[in-house]
């Protein structure tokens, strides 16, 4: 067992010599190698453009509501004038979602309490940094549209 790692250490050690000959033999030089750490995504102005179709976008806040109504009994947001917290439910969700700044896209829902009074919450969406979507932000709203049939 102390042979094999003997074997492994000595290995680990001649092995960066034997890359910086195979570069010379190819007449490459160590410094054409980057060095330089990947530069941090903290920079909010080179947040990347989402890149998903509007459906998609809508399709990922209407699974969101879902889940999170699954999971709860109802999608919750407390109302900021009141700090009183709304139990509602979807109504709707708007196909077409509107480009913010830095890459951000909006989707809008409207949704509806237990009295039938409506409410427009704006869900604020960014690529995360896992790769996917992330909700970042939502913000809600009385219902200014047109009075929509009953469901």
């Amino acid at each position: 067992m102390k042979n094999i790692y003997l074997a492994l250490l000595a290995a680990g050690l001649f092995w960066p010599g034997t890359a910086a000959a195979a570069y010379e033999d190819e007449g490459l030089s160590e410094a054409a190698v980057s060095t330089e750490t990947a530069k941090s995504s903290d920079d909010e102005d080179d947040q990347t453009v989402i890149q998903e179709n509007d459906e998609d976008l809508a399709a990922f806040v209407t699974d969101y509501i879902r889940k999170d109504t699954q999971l709860k009994g109802a999608f919750f947001m407390e109302e900021k004038a009141t700090k009183k917290i709304l139990r509602l439910s979807l109504s709707s969700v708007n196909p077409k979602p509107v480009n913010g700044d830095s890459g951000v896209k909006k989707v809008t829902a409207v949704f509806k309490d237990a009295a039938g009074k409506k409410y427009t919450v704006l869900f604020h969406l960014q690529n995360g940094p896992w790769g996917g979507l992330d909700i970042f932000k939502l913000e809600i709203k009385p219902h200014a549209g047109k009075a929509a049939k009953a469901d």
